[in-house]
């Protein structure tokens, strides 16, 4: 009986006769077979065609491919060199490896991790500026709002001495610049509605990691302070101190789902324990490894706490695609018949240059983001620098050494076994679906093409509705304190801390210049969206004085005037008035500050800082993938389908968050919007990934188009050799990405969701139809680069004028 061939094991086609009949297109009927000429100079068994990835007997050892296997100037000869050095001394690259990866975890436990959840506002801006000022004067955004609640009136004795008890603990405490509250001030804003509930404000000294410290602190001693009181805490620095909190938490929760599924994944992609086990262990090394640095590098400059679970998710995903595509074509030498040094070294040289551009552009796409003036995208930028290293250097130094140690384990080339890890059955070499999908495409390329690039655009069709927002306590859980202590705060009070915008006059004398300050004010209230004005002098609503303060001489100069907003801090309303208690003449130099005066700032500053990162990051992947494809039309190509990912990807976030609102409506009311730092990271992400897996495509087609000069060929040859790489890859950093949205923090549910998405559409739409269909209409101009004057054509390989495509 005839033994079943597995899926995914390596088969090969009998050698069509050229004089009968055959079905595919007229570029195939002609040349069936990549390269005769290769495939004559390596021993075949009975029933086989030439030019097939075979499994030959052990006891015959084909011929090394000769020149026309590849294109020599496609290779780098030096990762050769490097791979074969590192397979001789396998045991002292593994023991290295090992060291580094202990000592720096050693290092970053020694050091510790102070990770910061701030940097949301850009850096520079008129309103930082204001912000600065204003912490001169007791004000400023505070960095706590603590909400207490009685079951007396907040004005009764008992109530106003345990308040006024608490608000100088507070002040008193170490790191606390200023504490304000409605029994030191007097302030109706800071009472609640039904009179027994009050506000306190504390503006915190320091960064945002000391910030969070201090709050650590003094949390706990307030509330050991206050038996009577129900006391509710929220504010940036306790959203610091819950997020840092719940990422620690969600990463394990991720990491416990990554590995299992990644490892199935793996395991129906090779069918080998052994060779399972590589792209794994590489993943978990640079994910561990660079995780590892960032604890340390946090001494050094401010990395957001998000930057973890970004490090683990995107190394693990980067790492096993690396090694997937350079092991593949490993054990795809293995099987043309090199020993296991030679076929490492082939691989590196080929696959492992593809692998040092695809690490090239995706740290360059990433390095692009410094441009913005925001810290927690700088800091998800670098962390994803050193997650690239990680992984580029993790591949290209480990991977050889790996193969050395678990020897013809992997090769690919040993008789199958019964049972479920049988040997050499996972040939991810040869897709014959994918084969059948590029014949097709490449059939009808301009059906296909214009369906592909529709289904594209459709979705980046959402992006114009973007609404981007600054984070608050709404990327917490529903269950978080910060979380229901700022939806109280909003419910309890007419005007909640976050919609006030400080007006400081840092040279306004409120005493002496008070006709001034009071026209002033009463111009202010009367703005549309000003609910509210507060001076030294009174408060003020719609335009006139609805209450008068007794004005006391300030010990210096400057005084603050408080506007209070009637719509959402995110909502257009209050954007506008923003511009409006900008554009209104005061007495004297004016600073506005406030969380809507931020969000006015980084839009603006996000707004400018765009074209400098779109130029930057086309112009340089272009450049790289010209140097590496020597194609023009290729490398464009490649940047206007990464920015259709881009599009596509943005679209997908706006309507499954903003539109359908999956993660529900927005705690603070109003439109919903997104976090405006997520869609600069996706859009980063997503155009380095697809860049990558051009790269990796774009080489195998580049290879047998040096072979034969058939363009048609070389299009179905490098889809069928990469199709089912690229599924296996797409879902592993799918479920490496997509793990994220196991995730409580709903930044990382967007992003991950995002990504997760994007990569599964681009290595099917993009990779599986628009490229072929593209590259088939272009025809013979795919592979035209033009040439300094005086430099001869590169030699290649005859080919028969009858095999050549017209």
């Amino acid at each position: 009986m005839r033994r079943r061939v597995p899926p995914f094991e390596g088969t090969s086609r009998p050698m069509p006769d050229p004089s009968t009949p055959s079905d595919l297109p007229a570029p195939f009927a002609a040349s069936a077979v990549p390269d005769a000429g290769a495939a004559a100079a390596t021993p075949l068994r009975k029933g086989h065609g030439p030019g097939e990835h075979d499994r030959t007997d052990s006891r015959v050892r084909p011929c090394p491919p000769g020149p026309a296997e590849s294109d020599k100037g496609s290779e780098m000869p030096l990762l050769g060199q490097v791979a074969r050095w590192s397979f001789r001394h396998c045991r002292s690259v593994l023991g290295a490896v090992a060291a580094l990866v202990v000592l720096l975890a050693g290092l970053g436990l020694s050091v510790g991790g102070e990770w910061s959840n701030g940097g949301y506002t850009a850096d520079g801006t008129a309103a930082q500026r204001a912000e600065t000022a204003a912490r001169q004067f007791g004000a400023g955004t505070p960095d706590l709002v603590l909400y207490l609640r009685s079951g007396r009136p907040v004005d009764s004795p008992e109530a106003a001495a345990q308040g006024r008890r608490l608000t100088e603990l507070a002040a008193a405490t170490p790191g606390v610049g200023a504490a304000l509250s409605y029994w030191n001030t007097g302030r109706d804003p800071l009472r609640s509605d039904d009179g027994r509930g009050a506000l306190l404000l504390v503006d915190l000294e320091g960064d945002e990691s000391r910030a969070a410290r201090t709050a650590r602190a003094l949390v706990p001693s307030l509330r050991a302070a206050a038996p009577g009181l129900d006391l509710a805490v929220s504010g940036p620095a306790w959203v610091n101190v819950t997020a840092t909190e719940q990422a620690e938490r969600d990463l394990l929760r991720s990491e416990l789902f990554v590995l299992p599924v990644t490892f199935v994944v793996l395991a129906l992609s090779f069918r080998s324990f052994s060779a399972t086990l590589v792209p794994a262990a590489i993943g978990a090394t640079a994910a561990s490894g660079a995780l590892a640095l960032l604890a340390v590098a946090t001494r050094l400059v401010p990395i957001s706490v998000f930057a973890v679970n970004l490090s683990c998710a995107l190394g693990f995903g980067l790492a096993v695609d690396y090694a997937l595509f350079t092991l593949a074509r490993y054990r795809e030498e293995r099987a043309r018949g090199l020993d296991a040094e030679q076929a490492v070294g082939r691989a590196m040289s080929t696959t492992g240059r593809a692998v040092v551009f695809c690490a090239l552009t995706m740290a360059w796409c990433m390095a692009g983001l410094l441009v913005f003036p925001l810290g927690l995208i700088r800091s998800l930028a670098i962390a994803s620098l050193i997650v690239v290293a990680f992984c580029a250097v993790g591949t290209l130094l480990l991977l050889p050494a790996l193969v050395a140690a678990l020897g013809g384990k992997l090769d690919g080339t040993r008789p199958p076994r019964r049972g479920p890890w049988r040997r050499g059955s996972g040939d991810l070499s040869v897709s014959p679906a994918w084969r059948r999908a590029a014949v097709a495409v490449t059939a009808r390329p301009w059906l296909w093409g214009t369906a592909g690039a529709v289904l594209l655009l459709g979705l980046a069709l959402p992006v114009a509705g973007l609404r981007p927002a600054l984070t608050d306590e709404s990327i917490l859980p529903p269950t978080a304190e910060a979380r229901t202590a700022a939806a109280a705060v909003r419910a309890d009070f007419p005007f909640a801390p976050e919609r006030q915008l400080t007006v400081v006059l840092p040279r306004t004398d409120a005493a002496s210049r008070a006709a001034e300050l009071d026209a002033y004010a009463r111009t202010l209230a009367a703005l549309p969206g000003a609910a509210r004005v507060s001076t030294a002098a009174g408060e003020y609503a719609g335009g006139r004085r609805v209450a008068e303060r007794q004005t006391e001489a300030a010990p210096r100069p400057g005084t603050l005037v408080t506007v209070f907003g009637a719509d959402p801090v995110q909502s257009s309303q209050t954007g506008a008035l923003v511009d409006a208690v900008r554009a209104t003449p005061a007495p004297g130099a004016a600073l506005v500050t406030g969380t809507a005066a931020h969000l006015d700032d980084t839009r603006q500053a996000v707004t400018d800082a765009l074209p400098w990162w779109t130029g930057l990051t086309l112009c340089g992947v272009f450049i790289m993938l010209l140097l590496f494809t020597r194609s023009l039309l290729v490398a464009l190509k490649a940047a206007v389908l990464g920015a259709l990912s881009i599009g596509a990807a943005l679209g997908l976030m706006v309507l499954l968050f903003q539109r359908l609102q999956v993660l529900g409506p927005p705690a603070t009311g109003g439109a919903s919007t997104l976090e405006i730092t997520m869609p600069l990271l996706a859009a980063a992400l997503a155009f380095g990934l697809c860049v990558d897996y051009e790269v990796f495509l774009v080489s195998r087609m580049a290879e047998q188009w040096q072979r034969t000069r058939q363009n048609t060929t070389a299009i179905v040859f490098g889809i069928e050799h990469t199709g089912r790489l690229f599924t296996a890859a797409a879902l592993v950093v799918a479920v490496s990405m997509g793990a994220l949205m196991l995730s409580q923090i709903s930044l990382l549910v967007v992003l991950g969701a995002t990504m997760a998405a994007i990569v599964l559409i681009d290595a099917t739409v993009v990779r599986g139809v628009l490229v072929p269909a593209f590259m088939q209409l272009a025809g013979r101009a795919n592979w035209w680069s033009p040439r300094p004057p005086g430099r001869a054509a590169p030699t290649t390989t005859p080919v028969p004028a009858k095999a050549r495509n017209r």
